[in-house]
């Protein structure tokens, strides 16, 4: 019984630290020409004001579009 206890823990622990991790690889942006922040929540508070769409990109992207991570975020 205990190493089922153990195996179900070691799988949750490990299906979290790979959701998280790739998560983590999605940013959004408002789509505005004016943006300046990316938000690792589509629901971000940062992003609340956003008058235009709010579009899906990979980190790297939004990094080499100097944008920066949201304040609320950090």
């Amino acid at each position: 019984m205990k190493s089922l206890l153990l195996a179900c823990l070691l799988f949750t622990t490990t299906t979290c630290s790979v959701t998280e991790a790739a998560h983590k690889d999605t940013v959004y942006v408002c789509d505005s020409p004016n943006a300046t922040r990316y938000h690792y929540k589509q629901n971000c508070r940062g992003l609340s004001n956003c008058s235009h769409r709010i579009i899906a990109m990979p980190l790297e992207k939004a990094q080499k579009s100097n944008l920066t991570l949201c304040k609320w975020e950090r």
